[in-house]
């Protein structure tokens, strides 16, 4: 029902703003602005109540035709006093010789814990935390297409309402009274894509590594190491899609800075973190395809699988799921869609509502 209900929302917005969006198609450099309600019911929350939107645009020197900076916006409050902000963005400065991407924001909400381990561990416990959120990498293009620069990422977390069952509350997991992370390290991108919002060939190349430590105020010392590699192609507007991703933990790793399958963006059909661990394999495909004018179809699969070593890692331990999904195109120009998704994983259909592609 509640999937339901967000899909009317939006097939509501899109057309009420259908007629903005063709003027500002042909005006160009001029920004372009989305947003709509959000409501909602769920047993953990009751009722919730919020709003979404993103604008995005490019900067005064900026030349016609540069891509164009975004910055989005989700805020929802529920009846049982759950709090979730955050604001993404992702700003190209100078034709994006220069682009800062990021995220603040601030959480008070729940979520599920299965454990930590690549076993179908069914015994799950919910616990609560509340943390303000920084984001920030700086990149500088050094050769066409190909960016360095550094991040760095701050979370001050506070766990309470810990199940009275569970592991957590037992605080022998580490994260497990909360704390600080803050980490820093260098990361570097390529990206040959046509487009960042949907793209229809190229390839795009993000790696960074990160370590926290106590010097620079984190309360665990830990290294990360993250490779993300996508790769599209186009065949007669049918959309091929492929998305590596991989994580590499090492140290005092908190269990929520661990790599874990789930979630809208990787591995959708499992509850994000239904699997973690220190080390994660991901692959993930999608079909594409705008079938008419500003409404499209996706078809997708992933496999992956979490592991405490490298070693462990083998086709006997991958996870897998399958979905299928709607695409409404919300700026033809930019090519930023609204995204409806339902996913198979561990025969339960979880829907996903939200907007850009997942990879």
């Amino acid at each position: 029902m509640r999937f339901l209900f967000l899909i009317t929302i939006s097939f509501f917005v899109v057309f009420k703003f259908k007629g903005q969006n063709d003027t500002l198609q042909q005006k160009k450099n001029k920004p372009f602005y989305f947003g709509f309600p959000i409501i909602y019911y769920t047993p953990e929350t009751r009722f919730a109540f919020g709003a979404s939107g993103f604008t995005s645009f490019n900067f005064k020197n900026d030349t016609i035709g540069a891509p164009q900076s975004k910055i989005s916006f989700i805020g929802i409050y529920t009846q049982n006093k759950q709090v979730l902000f955050y604001v993404p963005f992702n700003l190209f400065f100078k034709n994006r010789t220069y682009q800062i991407n990021g995220e603040v924001g601030y959480y008070n909400f729940n979520y599920l814990f299965y454990g930590i381990g690549n076993s179908s561990n069914n015994n799950t416990e919910r616990y609560f935390l509340k943390y303000p959120r920084v984001r920030i990498a700086l990149l500088k293009k050094v050769y066409p297409k190909f960016f360095i620069g550094v991040k760095y990422l701050y979370d001050n977390i506070s766990l309470y309402n810990l199940d009275t069952a569970g592991l957590l509350i037992k605080r022998d997991i580490v994260g497990s009274n909360g704390g600080v992370v803050s980490a820093g390290g260098l990361t570097s991108i390529y990206d040959s894509r046509d487009n960042i919002f949907f793209p229809s060939k190229g390839i795009y190349f993000e790696s960074s590594i990160i370590i926290g430590d106590k010097k620079i105020g984190s309360d665990f010392n830990y290294v990360k190491a993250t490779i993300d590699v996508s790769k599209f192609i186009n065949f007669k507007n049918n959309i091929f899609a492929f998305n590596f991703y991989s994580t590499y933990t090492s140290g005092l790793v908190p269990f929520y800075q661990m790599g874990v399958l789930g979630g809208a963006n990787r591995m959708r059909g499992f509850y994000e973190g239904r699997y973690r661990d220190n080390q994660l394999l991901l692959f993930q495909t999608e079909y594409r395809r705008i079938l008419y004018k500003q409404i499209g179809i996706v078809l997708f699969a992933n496999a992956g699988q979490v592991a405490s070593q490298w070693q462990l890692f083998n086709l006997t331990n991958t996870h897998y799921t399958y979905g299928a999904g709607l695409r409404i195109v919300l700026d033809k120009k930019q090519k930023i869609n609204l995204r409806t998704d339902a996913a198979i994983g561990n025969a339960k259909i979880l829907p996903y509502f939200t907007l850009g592609e997942a990879f």
